[in-house]
C-alpha cells in the first residue's frame, strides 16, 4: 500500500467516526424533540481503544425538555447546527446539568455465538459439492477471533457525503466466509460444485450477501455457471446484488434466500446437491489435466483476514479396471492385475501404482513383499501384476481391496493421489478336518456314561482315507460303541473313508472309569490332514444310598402312606448337609405340608461313615390308582441317590348292610321226639339294620309246640311258617330265635330253612338238615295243638328253654292246612325243599294233613338266584339286586365265573360283598360287566353279592346273570325283570 493510499485510507476512517458522531447527534435531536424522557445510548469504552464498549453494555439517559429545563441548552444545539459539526453545539455545560434516570427496559439478551465450524469433508470424485447440512453455518475453515472481536476493517473517508451517513448497516457481518470443498480431485470432462456462505455475528448464514468466484491465471479449466436463485421483485427493490458470470474466469454472485436443491436430471438422489439459505454456488470444468483455483471474496464483510477463501481443484486424466473373482485349487498361486490407462488415447498410465491388500492373511502372502500388503506400478503397457502364495493346506475365500495411487509429478503441483478403489475375492478349493469332543464333566464310580465326537469337513473337496481314533487309558472299560466302530486291543477304530464337502459324522461309545480320566479322539486323512480333539472326565465313588419302603402295598383314597427312608453313608468320611426331598404326584399330598414336595435336612450333624438316617414320610393319596413318590438324597461334594416308590390306592368301599342267619339243632330224631332248634341273627356290616323280618319254615313231618315270642308276627297264618320282626339291630348285635318241634313221622332228609331281610337290603338265610327215624306215633289230640279240645298238653322242658322263651303253639280253628303249591311262594332258594312254604303263601284251607313229601337231594351243580329289591324304581335312583351263588353239591366247586350284560341306558354303580374283599373287584367290557373269578367254593356253600345299578331312562329291562365253573361248565343263567318309570 502507498503512501498517498495510507493517508487517504486514514481520511476515510476519520470521515466514517465524523459521520456516525453525526447520525447519533441526529438521531438524540429526533428524540428531544419527540418529547422522549429516557434514552439508551451505547456506553463510552473506558479503555480509550473504541469509542463505545460493545453490546450489550448502553447508557440510560435523561433527556431535557421532558419536564421544561434545559431549553435553552436545546435551542442552541439546534442553532449550532448551522456552524458545522465542531464547535457550535456547546453541549458540555448541557450534559452537566442532566440527570440519568432508570432505564424503562431490561437489557437484551445477547445474541448466540458463531457456530464453530467444522472441518471440510473431502468430496466424492466426479462431482464435488459442499455437504448438506441443517447447521446455520456449512463446515469451513474456522473463523480468526480477532475478526469476531476486532474494529471494522472498512472505514468511510473523509469524502464521504453527509448522505452515505444514513446508509450505515444496521449490523454489521462480523462472520468469515465459508467454502466448500476446499480440496478435490475430478476427473478430466467433470463438473465441479462449489458451496459458499457468510456466517453472521448471530451465528447464522446471511442472506443477500454479494460474492465475487475468480479463477486464478495460473489454474485451468473454466467457470460454467453462478448460482441464481431468482430473487425477485422485492428483493430488486433491497438493492440486492445481481448474479452474473463476467468471463470464464470471474463471475459474481449473491447468497441464497430459500433452500434450494440442484439436481443432474436423473432419479438418483445420492448425487444431488442441497443448498442451505444463505449459500451460493458455482460449476467449473476443465478438458486437461492441471489444477484449478477458485478464490471467493465477500466484498461487503467487514472480516478483512477472513473475508475471502480458496479452493483447489485436481483435474486428473486416467481410468481403471480390476482384475475379477478367481477361484484355484489349494495352493496354486493367483495373479492380480489392473489396468490404468489415461483416458486421451487410451494410454497406459506408466509409473502410476496399484496397492493391493488381502483381507484374511491366514490364507495368503505376496510374493514380493511375503506379506499381506504390495504395492506394483504400472507397466508399459498399463499393468500393475500382484502374485498370490497361498498357505500349504490353506482353503477358503478372502476379499482383496486395491487402490491406484497417482504419484505427485515434478512437471506439475498435483501431490500423490489415492484415485480408484476398488475390490475383488479369491477362493482356494481344498478339503479340511475338524473334530469336536464332547462328554460329561462329572460321571459316578463305575457308571457307564456316553463320549461323543463329530467330524466334518468344512471345506469345498472331497476328503479321503479318513481315520479316527480313541486311545482306550488304563482303568477305563469300553462298554459299548456305536454300529461301525472297531474295538481293537485298548483302541477304538472308526473306519470312514470319503468325507464329502460340509458334511458332519457323530461317532459314540460308552466307557466306564473308576477314576478321572482323559479321552482324546484323533482324525486323519489324506494330504497329511490330522484333527484332534480331548474330553476330560471326573469320576467320584458314591457315598450315599437310599431305601424305601411303604409300610403297606395297598391303600384306601385319603388313608395317610407312610414310607420309611434309609439314607446310609457308605463312605470312609463323614457327609454334610444331607437332605431328603420328597415330590409326590398329582395326587399325593404331604400330610403336614399340604403341597407335594417336601425337604427334610438331617438336622443332628453330619451322616458319620456307616450311619444310617431313618425318616419317615406320609403322603394322603386324594385318588385311586398306582400313587409315587419321588425321593431324592443329596449331601455335599455333589452327592447324591434316587429312589421311586408307589403304593396300589384304591377308592374305599361304602358302608355295605351285612347280614347273616345261622340254624342250629339235632341231627338226628326219632318219631315223637321233641327238640328244641335255635336260630341267631347277627348285623355283620357297620350300618344300622331297620325292619328286620325273619321267617323259620318246616316241614309238615314236623309239629310246633313252642317259639320265641318277642318280635313274633301274630298275623302269620301259614301252620309251617313262623316270622318275627324286630324294628332294630345294631351293628355286632346279634338276636337268639328258638323254636320246639314234636316229630310226627319219618323223614331222611327232613328241613329247617331260616331266612331274615332288613328294610336296606341286608339278607341271610340258613337251612338245617336232620333225620328222623321212625319210632312209636306220639298221641295227640284234636287238629291245631295239644291245647286244642282239651287234650293233654305236653310237659314243659325246662332242660331245652330255662328262660321261659318258648309258649305253647296257638291252635287254627278247622285243622291244619294243605301243603301250599310251591308256585305260590316264589322262587326257593337251591336246596329249599319245595313242600315248606314261605313269605306270600296265601290264606289257610282245612284239611286232612297231606302224606310227607321225600326231601330233595343235591343238584351237583352251580345254583344261581337273582332277587330284585326296587321294582318299580325311578330315573336315576338306584336299583338293587341280590345275587346269591350256592355250590349246590357234595365236592369243592373250582373257578366259578360270573358275568352279566348292561342294558341300554343302564350304568352299574358299584358290586360289593362281605365274604372277601377282592370279590368286590370287576372290569367292563363292551358293556358287559365280569365279576372276579370264585376260586374256591366248599360244598354247600353260598355267597351273595349286591349289585347297584342305575337306568338313565324310563324303561322295562331284564337283567340276566350267566355264571360257569369247573363242576358246571355249561352256562347258567337267571333273570330279573324291572321297570325304571319316570
Amino acid at each position: 500500500m502507498t503512501k498517498h493510499t495510507a493517508n487517504q485510507f486514514d481520511l476515510r476512517r476519520k470521515t466514517r467516526w465524523y459521520a456516525r458522531s453525526l447520525s447519533i447527534v441526529v438521531a438524540l435531536l429526533s428524540v428531544v424533540a419527540s418529547g422522549c424522557a429516557n434514552l439508551r445510548l451505547p456506553a463510552i469504552d473506558p479503555t480509550g481503544t473504541r469509542i463505545f464498549s460493545p453490546l450489550p453494555t448502553t447508557t440510560s439517559l435523561a433527556l431535557p425538555g421532558a419536564t421544561g429545563e434545559g431549553i435553552g441548552c436545546l435551542r442552541r444545539i439546534g442553532s449550532g447546527l448551522g456552524g458545522g459539526l465542531g464547535g457550535g453545539l456547546g453541549l458540555g455545560n448541557c450534559i452537566r446539568n442532566f440527570q440519568f434516570p432508570t432505564p424503562a427496559f431490561t437489557d437484551p439478551a445477547a445474541p448466540p455465538q458463531c457456530l464453530v465450524p467444522l472441518a471440510p469433508a473431502p468430496a466424492p470424485a466426479p462431482v464435488a459439492a459442499g455437504i448438506a447440512s441443517n447447521e446455520p453455518c456449512v463446515p469451513s475453515e474456522p473463523c480468526s477471533e480477532s475478526c469476531k472481536s476486532g474494529p471494522p476493517a472498512v472505514l468511510l473517508g473523509n469524502e464521504t457525503q453527509l448522505r452515505d451517513v444514513f446508509k450505515l448497516p444496521t449490523r454489521g457481518n462480523r462472520g468469515c466466509i465459508l467454502l466448500s470443498p476446499q480440496k478435490i480431485v475430478a476427473p478430466v470432462g467433470g463438473e465441479v460444485i462449489l458451496k459458499s456462505g457468510i456466517c453472521g455475528d448471530d451465528g447464522y448464514l446471511q442472506i443477500g450477501q454479494p460474492l465475487e468466484w475468480m479463477l486464478t491465471p495460473d489454474s485451468v479449466g473454466t467457470l460454467l455457471q453462478v448460482g441464481d436463485d431468482d430473487p425477485g421483485f422485492l428483493h430488486r427493490l433491497a438493492k440486492i446484488s445481481k448474479v452474473e458470470k463476467k468471463d470464464a474466469s470471474y463471475a459474481k454472485g449473491v447468497t441464497s434466500s430459500k433452500r434450494t436443491l440442484i439436481t443432474r436430471g436423473n432419479l438418483d438422489r445420492s448425487d444431488d446437491v442441497e443448498l442451505e439459505k444463505g449459500q451460493t454456488w458455482i460449476t467449473l470444468s476443465s478438458p486437461s489435466e492441471g489444477t484449478s483455483r477458485v478464490t471467493v471474496l465477500a466484498p461487503e464483510s467487514e472480516c478483512w483476514d477472513n473475508r475471502k477463501a480458496t479452493a483447489t481443484i485436481y483435474w486428473v486424466d486416467a481410468n481403471a479396471t480390476f482384475p475379477s473373482a478367481q477361484i484355484e485349487s489349494s495352493g496354486t498361486p493367483i495373479l492380480l492385475t489392473t489396468r490404468v490407462n489415461r483416458s486421451e488415447g487410451r494410454l497406459p498410465a506408466e509409473g502410476w501404482k496399484v496397492r493391493y491388500e488381502i483381507q484374511d492373511p491366514s490364507l495368503a502372502a505376496f510374493a514380493d513383499s511375503s506379506g499381506p500388503v504390495t504395492e506394483v506400478p504400472v507397466d508399459e503397457n498399463g499393468n500393475a501384476t500382484a502374485e498370490l502364495i497361498p498357505f500349504k493346506g490353506a482353503s477358503g475365500s478372502s476379499p482383496v481391496t486395491m487402490k491406484v495411487i497417482r504419484p505427485g509429478g515434478a512437471t506439475d503441483n498435483i501431490p500423490t493421489l489415492a484415485l480408484f478403489s476398488g475390490q475383488t475375492f479369491v477362493t482356494w478349493n481344498a478339503p479340511q478336518l475338524e473334530i469336536v469332543a464332547a462328554g460329561p464333566e462329572i460321571a459316578s464310580f463305575g457308571s457307564p456314561v456316553g463320549v461323543f465326537a463329530e467330524v466334518s469337513n468344512p471345506g469345498n473337496q472331497p476328503l479321503n482315507d479318513v481315520r479316527v481314533t480313541l486311545e482306550v487309558p488304563t482303568g477305563v472299560k469300553v462298554t459299548s460303541t456305536d454300529g461301525f466302530a472297531q474295538v481293537l486291543d485298548r483302541v477304538i477304530v472308526w473306519e470312514i473313508g470319503t468325507i464329502p464337502p460340509g458334511i458332519k459324522l457323530d461317532l459314540s461309545t460308552e466307557v466306564t472309569a473308576k477314576a478321572p480320566t482323559q479321552l482324546t479322539f484323533e482324525a486323519r486323512g489324506s494330504d497329511g490332514l490330522v484333527a484332534a480333539d480331548t474330553v476330560r472326565i471326573d469320576v467320584y465313588r458314591p457315598a450315599l444310598i437310599l431305601e424305601v419302603q411303604p409300610e403297606k402295598e395297598r391303600y384306601e383314597s385319603g388313608e395317610p402312606v407312610t414310607f420309611n427312608v434309609d439314607v446310609t453313608n457308605t463312605g470312609e468320611r463323614a457327609l454334610q448337609d444331607v437332605r431328603l426331598n420328597a415330590i409326590g404326584d398329582g395326587a399325593m399330598v404331604h400330610q403336614v405340608r399340604g403341597g407335594q414336595r417336601v425337604t427334610k435336612p438331617k438336622e443332628d450333624g453330619p451322616l458319620q461313615p456307616g450311619d444310617t438316617w431313618k425318616v419317615a414320610v406320609v403322603f394322603i393319596p386324594t385318588d385311586a390308582g398306582l400313587r409315587c413318590v419321588e425321593f431324592s438324597a443329596t449331601a455335599s461334594g455333589g452327592q447324591q441317590a434316587q429312589k421311586r416308590s408307589c403304593v396300589t390306592v384304591i377308592n374305599p368301599v361304602p358302608p355295605t348292610p351285612a347280614l347273616t342267619a345261622n340254624l342250629a339243632g339235632p341231627t338226628k330224631l326219632k318219631v315223637g321226639d321233641v327238640q328244641l332248634f335255635r336260630g341267631r341273627i347277627t348285623n355283620t356290616g357297620e350300618v344300622p339294620l331297620t325292619d328286620l323280618r325273619t321267617t323259620m319254615s318246616f316241614d309238615p313231618q314236623m309239629e310246633l309246640l313252642r317259639r320265641t315270642e318277642k318280635g313274633i308276627d301274630s298275623a302269620q297264618v301259614d301252620p309251617f311258617l313262623i316270622a318275627w320282626n324286630h324294628p332294630t339291630l345294631a351293628p355286632g348285635e346279634s338276636q337268639v330265635l328258638e323254636a320246639e318241634f314234636r316229630a310226627l313221622d319219618s323223614n331222611p332228609r327232613s328241613q329247617i330253612i331260616m331266612t331274615t331281610r332288613s328294610s336296606q337290603g341286608a339278607a341271610g338265610n340258613d337251612s338245617f338238615i336232620f333225620d328222623i327215624e321212625p319210632g312209636i306215633p306220639p298221641r295227640t289230640g284234636p287238629p291245631g295243638g295239644a291245647n286244642a279240645g282239651g287234650g293233654i298238653a305236653p310237659e314243659p322242658d325246662n332242660r331245652v328253654n330255662p328262660g321261659g322263651t318258648l309258649q305253647p303253639t296257638p291252635t287254627i280253628p278247622g285243622g291244619i292246612a294243605p301243603i301250599p303249591d310251591p308256585s305260590r311262594g316264589g322262587n326257593a332258594a337251591p336246596g329249599v325243599n319245595p313242600n315248606a312254604v314261605g313269605p306270600g303263601t296265601g290264606g289257610v284251607t282245612p284239611g286232612p294233613r297231606p302224606p310227607l313229601p321225600v326231601p330233595n337231594a343235591p343238584t351237583g351243580r352251580l345254583a344261581l338266584s337273582l332277587a330284585g329289591q326296587d321294582n318299580p324304581v325311578r330315573v336315576g335312583e338306584p336299583i338293587r339286586y341280590t345275587l346269591r351263588v350256592v355250590n349246590d353239591s357234595t365236592v369243592t366247586n373250582n373257578e366259578t365265573s360270573l358275568r352279566f350284560a348292561l342294558p341300554a341306558g343302564v350304568d352299574l354303580e358299584r358290586v360289593s360283598q362281605r365274604r372277601s374283599p377282592e370279590l368286590n373287584e370287576y372290569n367292563v367290557n363292551a358293556g358287559v360287566v365280569y365279576l372276579r373269578d370264585i376260586r374256591s367254593m366248599r360244598p354247600g356253600e353260598s355267597i351273595d353279592y349286591e349289585l347297584v345299578l342305575s337306568s338313565n331312562q324310563p324303561q322295562t329291562f331284564d337283567l340276566v346273570v350267566e355264571g360257569a365253573s369247573q363242576l358246571t361248565p355249561q352256562v347258567q343263567s337267571v333273570t330279573a325283570s324291572t321297570t325304571v318309570i319316570p
